[in-house]
């Protein structure tokens, strides 16, 4: 696959993800929505560096999984103090 071809795969899985995130009453949709929206970003930043033949892209995707991976735990740990029984 040509840069190109991720670039526009990125887009494409951003908008679902805002669509998601916008469309879901639930916290939980909604995690899932913005993690899908970081996924997009990551994907573009590691095909911008592969497409620019940079390191730069690949530093800032492995920063974006990392960002995402603290987001994640954060999130699903208050969902999860939200939802237990006292």
């Amino acid at each position: 696959m040509t840069t190109a071809a991720y670039l526009t795969l990125g887009a494409v899985l951003f908008a679902v993800g805002a669509v998601g995130a916008v469309i879901r009453t639930s916290a939980a949709g909604r995690l899932v929505g913005v993690e899908l929206m970081v996924a997009a970003a990551t994907l573009t930043f590691a095909a911008a560096g592969v497409g620019f033949r940079e390191l730069d892209g690949q530093i800032a995707a492995i920063l974006a999984i990392v960002v995402t991976a603290a987001q994640a735990i954060v999130g699903y740990a208050l969902i999860s103090r939200i939802r237990r029984p006292e």
